[in-house]
């Protein structure tokens, strides 16, 4: 199966990565399964593919394989890629992915609420180099939505209060929340709109196919009626019309048309009603009618429209999703017109539990990041098997993967532990010997290529230490920062920790976390030797090369890990002294604390995507007016802490180690924790737990309304902070 290679989309890419696309030579090839070839010969490279985003992937290749140059989330454009084309003989690549999906809803909530066109520009790069030909596309939804809804009847001023936030759209575009934060500016939607339209532009050029969202049931008040069901998620709850309602098919086409003349169709749809709500019925055949009018909501305008579902309900609820229920759903949507991402198969498949899910055509895809909390973790040995598996297994025609048609990438958040996603991309090719790809990826990650020995040699210690840490066989889930904690009581808040990232039914049989019990597992802090020595060999890899945005954001990486875990041991120890009626260890240990919190805040400081500042200013920038500006900011904060209401139960969820956050919100949360521990200390270790929750929350409210930005810009040497820094906590104290 072979589609036109667009060569000129190819050459404009090069120029865009490479500053020039002199001596590259882009051609069609045949191929029943996408496949790219690549050679060089005599200062010219010529890469064919099957289609566009093979094409795309084969001169990525070449440039690693061959130049030994990446691109990252973090790499310096356009690369350097001096001396003209190496030679190379013909490499030839294919996969079984018709499909690379990539981006989860919310990732346009915790990474890309605001980014403008300079910034999705790269993005779409990245994807193209990394072959990716099925992104969702949420931009401007909002927009759609409030253009359809008006048709129908409601009032724009009420869909913009339902909307909500600019930062939680995501949430309320899946039916999860509405009518919190904001309102979004008044110019929100033509802006969103006019650079939705850019971003598809470039996505199709490229030769992607676009998953735009669909109509899945939700609606504001004003549209529902006294009878309307309702679902619930985190203390919100949404109208959702039902099925049999005329208005149903009425609003869907509504959005569908409104979508398809704004923005075009891919045919590719995305609809989640109950991505994390138990559904108003548990009947099969009302599951069935719903799942059929949602997929009729697409087809009457598209008659061509296939719907891409997340797979993420039922392993949330499984308990819920039986394999009736999930049969029922799967059945009524027409054969051959539904894709399922097994979400989280990396950690917690749902493909092949039992359940039938890969007798429909299905990818399988990673999750990884939950909430954009800070992380540095991935099972590389277990994405390969894993990952590797399936694909081998597809190539070879085996029965046990089912209708497997693709591969997927859906972090909530990106610009995080690029290894990972490196490999993934590479797996969907062929698949490596983990130990000699990570070391090709060192070296590449900080173009090592004409360095001394010696810096090669350093690179390859920090990884082979990294890869039998934090990236060892089994680290597929996150280890929680223990700066990042709630403080709520006179114990460790690190508990609370252990089930953030998802809620399952309290009767399921497993509690499957994001994250590890990270109190109960010896290696996150019996680890901490071997990733302060990984840091060290970093640092040497810098004295010799220079300290590169790529290189600078995995020493700053390692060290925040070091310094974070190292904190563990302090707050247990805190807290110990406090129950001890110790006020001089309250003291002493709280003087520790916080002085890890302002060490990290300034490490932070050094690069400028991890500073408070640089998200905020994103923010305001949206904004026409100071009014606008400060209701942006504000949501921006709360995002990041509160999250929601109070009584939603998601703070932190999307808590970072970034200058601003760590010494103006974490710091003075936990100073209040050190204060009233003082407090109990000197009353025999009794205190009193509302005046200590009191004050939390309204510290945290009262932060989340500020509208202060912070630093935009950097400040301080990295080598040499993180020289001290190294020094400081290379040892447990």
């Amino acid at each position: 199966m072979t589609t036109p290679v667009n060569a000129h989309a190819v050459e404009q890419l090069a120029h865009r990565v490479l500053g020039h696309a002199q001596g590259l030579q882009v051609a069609h090839l045949d191929g029943e399964s996408p496949s790219y070839e690549y050679a060089a010969r005599a200062g010219v490279v010529q890469v064919r593919a099957t289609d566009t985003p093979a094409a795309c992937a084969g001169l990525y290749a070449y440039l690693k394989d061959i130049c030994g140059v990446q691109v990252a989330w973090d790499s310096t454009l356009p690369l350097s890629v001096d001396g003209g084309w190496p030679d190379a003989a013909p490499v030839r690549r294919s996969t079984p992915a018709q499909h690379r999906y990539y981006l989860n809803v919310v990732t346009t909530g915790y990474t890309a609420p605001y980014w403008d066109w300079e910034r999705w520009q790269r993005e779409i790069d990245w994807m193209a180099l990394h072959g990716i030909t099925t992104p969702l596309m949420m931009v401007a939804h909002e927009a759609v939505l409030a253009r359809a809804f008006t048709e129908q009847g409601a009032d724009p001023d009420d869909v913009r209060t339902w909307l909500g936030s600019a930062a939680h759209l995501p949430w309320t575009l899946m039916g999860c929340t509405n009518a919190f934060g904001g309102p979004v500016p008044a110019t929100w939607f033509d802006q969103r709109l006019d650079l939705a339209q850019r971003i598809l532009a470039r996505q199709r050029e490229l030769g992607m196919r676009a998953v735009l969202p669909a109509f899945g049931g939700h609606v504001p008040n004003s549209l529902a009626g006294a009878d309307t069901p309702r679902t619930t998620w985190q203390g919100f709850s949404t109208a959702l019309l039902d099925a049999r309602e005329p208005r149903f098919a009425r609003v869907a086409d509504a959005v569908t048309r409104a979508q398809t003349e704004l923005l075009g169709t891919d045919h590719l749809y995305s609809a989640d009603p109950f991505i994390e709500s138990i559904p108003p019925t548990s009947e099969p055949e009302r599951l069935a009618e719903h799942t059929r009018a949602v997929y009729a909501g697409m087809a009457a305008t598209d008659p061509d429209a296939i719907w891409v579902m997340q797979g993420w309900p039922f392993h949330y609820h499984r308990q819920f999703w039986t394999t009736e229920r999930i049969a029922a759903v799967t059945g009524a949507v027409p054969r051959g017109r539904l894709l399922v991402l097994d979400l989280w198969a990396e950690h917690a498949p749902v493909w092949n539990d039992g359940r039938g899910i890969s007798s429909t055509p299905w990818l399988w895809s990673a999750v990884h990041n939950f909430g954009g909390r800070f992380s540095v973790h991935g099972d590389l040995h277990g994405l390969t098997r894993d990952l590797g598996g399936v694909l081998d297994a597809a190539r070879e025609g085996q029965d046990q993967v089912g209708q497997l048609v693709g591969t997927g990438l859906a972090m909530e958040a990106i610009e995080n532990n690029p290894v990972f996603y490196e490999l993934a991309t590479d797996l969907t090719w062929h698949t490596p010997e983990v130990e000699t790809w990570v070391r090709d990826y060192a070296w590449q990650r900080y173009d090592l290529r004409d360095a001394p020995p010696s810096a090669k040699a350093a690179a390859t210690r920090a990884w082979d230490l990294l890869v039998t840490t934090l990236y060892r066989p089994g680290a597929s889930r996150s280890i929680p920062s223990p700066l990042i904690a709630r403080p709520w009581d006179v114990d460790p808040p690190f508990a609370r920790q252990r089930s953030a990232g998802e809620f399952l039914d309290p009767d399921a049989p497993v509690l499957i976390s994001a994250n590890i019990d990270a109190e109960s597992d010896p290696t996150v802090e019996g680890d901490l030797p071997a990733i302060a020595a990984s840091a060290g060999h970093l640092l040497e890899v810098a004295s010799h090369t220079g300290a590169s945005p790529a290189l600078a954001s995995d020493l700053v990486d390692a060290l925040t890990h070091l310094i974070a875990q190292r904190s563990r041991a302090t707050i247990r120890a805190l807290s110990a002294a406090a129950q001890a009626a110790d006020p001089d260890g309250v003291a002493h240990y709280g003087g520790l604390l916080t002085w890890a919190l302002a060490d990290l805040d300034r490490l932070a400081g050094t690069q400028r995507e991890r500073l408070l500042g640089t998200w905020l200013t994103d923010a305001s920038r949206w904004g026409s007016d100071a009014g606008e500006q400060q209701t942006l900011v504000r949501d921006a904060r709360r995002l990041l802490t509160v999250w929601g209401e109070q009584t939603s139960g998601l703070h932190d969820y999307s808590g970072r180690h970034w200058a601003g956050l760590l010494g103006g919100f974490y710091l003075p949360r936990w100073q209040i924790w050190i204060d009233w521990l003082t407090r109990v200390a000197t009353h025999d270790g009794q205190g009193d737990l509302t005046e200590l929750r009191d004050a939390v929350v309204g510290f945290e409210e009262s932060w989340a309304d500020q509208v202060t930005i912070g630093p935009t810009e950097p400040s301080g040497d990295l080598t040499t902070i993180a020289t001290e820094l190294l020094a400081r906590y290379r040892d447990a104290s």
